[in-house]
């Protein structure tokens, strides 16, 4: 199983998952929030293709992930797989255009697990100001993948052991909390990032890893870093903070850039 980041942030999300051998082989799109051309090359350049894809998933309604997702998924032929909140929202997500563009909806709801070939998908809805929003457990060929941007907080991820078994981790940690403070956003929309329904920041991203990063992770993958109110360097110190006082010093730890595929993507 391969998890692919194409783009990543406020500016737009999209990744595919590939999964399976010969005639099992899937390909799962997740979002759809930059321009169809773009996300086909982007696919494209790592051997995966949008056009072809089994399934797509939405993680929320967002622009920045939902609009062009009944595109994505009408062209592939694809059913869209997709909270019934998310969509009806807008014109392009309309239930008359998902009608028209002749996509099949499959809803999704928490916890509740399904398969698309041998790739087991399992939604879990977390904490985010657009109602529902999920992010989504991946399991094939021996592998677990978990992906999870779009939250305020973290404690949904540490119920039950939510994340043992996991070897590939792909997590929010959006913003350094001191830089969303004196950065250019108005009051509003500075309280909504930082707030329990917004994004998470490098520090919490770094306490979730220090109380739950599995045992069996192997690469973490640090998504929807913001433009303006983080640096890389900033958000991999936190995430490598929180492994070491995880005890655990062999992860492979990369950020998915905002535009283009995670070349270092397993």
């Amino acid at each position: 199983m391969r998890f692919q980041t194409l783009a990543s942030g406020s500016t737009g999300n999209c990744s595919v998952i590939l999964a399976g051998k010969g005639n099992d082989r899937v390909t799962v799109g997740l979002d759809c929030g930059i321009a169809q051309r773009t996300a086909r090359q982007y696919a494209e350049s790592v051997g995966a293709s949008m056009t072809s894809l089994d399934a797509v998933l939405l993680t929320h309604c967002h622009s920045d992930h939902s609009a062009n997702i009944v595109p994505v998924a009408a062209r592939a032929k694809a059913p869209l797989y997709a909270g019934e909140g998310a969509l009806g929202l807008n014109r392009r997500t309309s239930w008359s255009e998902l009608q028209r563009r002749k996509v099949e909806y499959r809803a999704i709801a928490d916890r509740g697990s399904f398969e698309v070939g041998p790739l087991r998908i399992t939604p879990i809805q977390v904490p985010h100001d657009a109602e529902p929003t999920f992010g989504f457990l991946f399991e094939a060929d021996g592998q677990r993948c978990a992906y999870f941007t779009d939250l305020g907080r973290t404690e949904v991820l540490q119920q039950n052991g939510l994340l043992d078994g996991v070897d590939t981790l792909i997590l929010e940690s959006n913003h350094d909390v001191q830089m969303l403070a004196q950065g250019p956003y108005p009051s509003i929309l500075k309280q909504r990032v930082g707030g329990d329904l917004g994004h998470l920041s490098n520090d919490q991203t770094r306490e979730l890893l220090a109380a739950a990063a599995p045992t069996s992770l192997k690469q973490l993958v640090l998504a929807h870093l913001s433009l303006k109110n983080n640096h890389p360097e900033l958000a991999l110190e936190a995430a490598a903070a929180g492994l070491r006082a995880r005890g655990l010093h062999d992860v492979a730890v990369a950020v998915a850039p905002a535009r283009g595929p995670l070349r270092e993507s397993p």
